[in-house]
């Protein structure tokens, strides 16, 4: 699932409390991410909740990068599974990102914001709302059929049946 939103500049109440995301923030999460300072973003189903921590990961978060003039933090979906794929639009339409601020790698660099997972969404509604939901990317990232040519070639095997009869 190729350029899917993953967060926005603004200042949410999330379940953590008031989150304020910056330009910067994106700026160094792309950073963090080309360097690999940490593991993919993993996709998984909602929030983990710390009772249970064996849930699986459904992918991960490639490509990261910012649009929208920084505004806009911006990742491609890779390793889902197709079920994932066909059922996410209709039934986790919203995402939510997981992150760190001031992540400490292995060498003691200090990394200001740090992506870490992104949370496929149901029934609960997202920190940030005004995220395009999946189905909108996957609506534009399927091929159009060409209805004039399909037009087409069904006049023609109209026009042969009827010459069969003549």
């Amino acid at each position: 699932m190729p350029g899917v939103e993953i967060g926005r500049v603004g200042t949410f109440d999330a379940s953590t409390g008031r989150a304020t995301l910056t330009a910067d923030d994106f700026t160094e999460a792309v950073r963090a991410f080309q360097a690999g300072v940490h593991p993919k973003p993993v996709l998984k189903v909602g929030h983990v909740d710390p009772r249970f921590d064996g849930s699986p990961s459904i992918g991960w978060v490639d490509n990261l990068r910012v649009g929208d003039a920084g505004r806009v933090l911006i990742g491609d979906l890779a390793g889902v599974p197709q079920w994932v794929a066909d059922s996410a639009p209709t039934h986790f339409p919203n995402r939510s990102l997981e992150a760190t601020y001031d992540y400490e790698d292995a060498d003691g660099t200090i990394w200001p914001f740090v992506l870490t997972g992104l949370a496929l969404l149901g029934a609960t509604s997202p920190a940030i709302g005004n995220l395009a939901e999946l189905r909108d990317f996957v609506a534009a990232s399927r091929p159009t059929t060409n209805v004039t040519h399909h037009r087409v070639r069904l006049a023609a095997a109209r026009r042969a049946r009827l010459n069969r009869w003549n």
